[in-house]
């Protein structure tokens, strides 16, 4: 698997960035994006079932971002399917089978 390049992004800036465009700008810019689109797969999914699964999955998602965001800004090895939140890692595994979890 790829490892995730430092690019220097803040980790504030990438929760904000997830935050403001759809749940996927954050991982898109430390370099995950096909994670981005399983993360709002699942959040979409959540949301139509019922709201509440929804909002859960988008606030796992900011949290997981941030946690991946300052392990790449830390110099640490982050995979590009690797997940840092666990509940958010056993919803994307379902769809995404490519998807790591390293807490």
């Amino acid at each position: 698997m790829a490892q995730l390049e430092n690019k220097n992004i803040h980790p504030a800036l990438a929760l904000i960035c997830n935050w403001f465009v759809l749940g996927i700008l954050g991982y898109i810019l430390i370099g995950q994006s096909n994670k981005a689109l399983w993360v709002f797969l699942a959040g979409i999914i959540g949301t139509m079932l019922c709201c509440i699964p929804g909002i859960i999955v988008s606030i796992l998602g900011l949290i997981d971002v941030y946690m991946v965001a300052d392990a790449v800004q830390r110099g640490e090895a982050v995979d590009e399917n690797e997940y840092k939140v666990e509940l958010l890692y056993k919803v994307c595994k379902i769809f995404d089978k490519q998807a790591i979890f390293k807490g």
